[in-house]
């Protein structure tokens, strides 16, 4: 793989990740969706990031924290 490929691979990946997070504008998200819909490198690395993210989301659970320890936590905030 070439270095301008490597880079064009590199921004494109942040892209996506940018999209996924929706800190892209409108129409960066528009130029970005056209891209994948028209290319298919760009549509199995969108799909790929897309897969992964669904998986995490409905597998990786967080853990709940008690009301009394987020108090503790504000509490010695305060103090320092």
């Amino acid at each position: 793989m070439s270095m301008r490929n490597q880079e064009n691979t590199g921004t494109l990946r942040s892209k996506i990740n940018l999209y996924f997070d929706n800190a892209l504008s409108q129409e960066e998200s528009s130029t970005l969706l056209e891209q994948v819909s028209c290319d298919t490198k760009c549509s199995k690395m969108f799909n790929k990031e897309k897969t992964f993210r669904d998986y995490i989301k409905n597998n990786v659970k967080r853990s709940s924290v008690s009301p009394d320890l987020i108090q503790s936590i504000k509490d010695s905030i305060r103090v320092v």
